[in-house]
């Protein structure tokens, strides 16, 4: 539960805080998932486990049906995850989202239909706009930006950013150069 301790800092960090920020619907959602991956992952003993498998259900259900929020229990999310709107969003179940990732609403992260196997995987510190669809099996790098409407079939190298559909890279990352220290100057004295 790490994780969402490192998603309500991001919260925190972004201006909400107090009622604003757990009466934000966003929120309840990234519980539901954090509480169904813990689930998920650690199997906890079984009388623990069965009652708040019966919770996370109707909860999960909840998100979906109402706020058409489906993060799926089985994706993995690193924590620092921040979700700005509700609504749209769905995450599927083979999904490696790194940390610090911001999604906008309706945003798709899932699987191809046109026969291409396997799930996406971002990097750290990725931003979704709103409505963009990541598709396939996909690598998008840390620190890229996908505008919003963009649909990302392709990998996408670190800190780039791209647009349209489908998604063409329109900015990459500024190299950096390493950077050499002046040369010995030498001077001469005047006698």
């Amino acid at each position: 539960m790490r994780e969402f301790s490192e998603d309500i800092a991001r919260y925190k960090s972004k201006g909400s805080k107090g009622r604003v920020l757990w009466l934000n619907p966003a929120v309840w959602c990234i519980a539901c998932y954090r509480l169904g991956n813990w689930l998920h992952v650690a199997r906890p003993f079984v009388p623990i486990r069965i009652p708040l498998k019966v919770v996370s259900f109707l909860a999960t259900k909840f998100c979906v049906v109402f706020m058409e929020m489906d993060i799926d229990a089985q994706a993995s999310i690193g924590g620092g995850l921040y979700i700005a709107h509700i609504g749209g969003v769905h995450i599927n179940p083979g999904a490696v989202i790194g940390r610090d990732c911001d999604v906008a609403h309706r945003v798709t992260i899932g699987a191809s239909a046109m026969g291409r196997q396997g799930m996406p995987t971002l990097g750290d510190n990725v931003y979704i706009g709103t409505g963009a669809v990541l598709i396939g099996k996909i690598r998008v790098g840390s620190g890229a930006k996908i505008a919003a409407n963009t649909l990302v079939m392709t990998n996408v190298p670190e800190g780039a950013t791209v647009m349209g559909v489908p998604g063409r890279i329109v900015m990459r990352a500024a190299k950096t150069t390493p950077v050499r220290p002046p040369a010995a100057v030498e001077t001469i004295d005047a006698k």
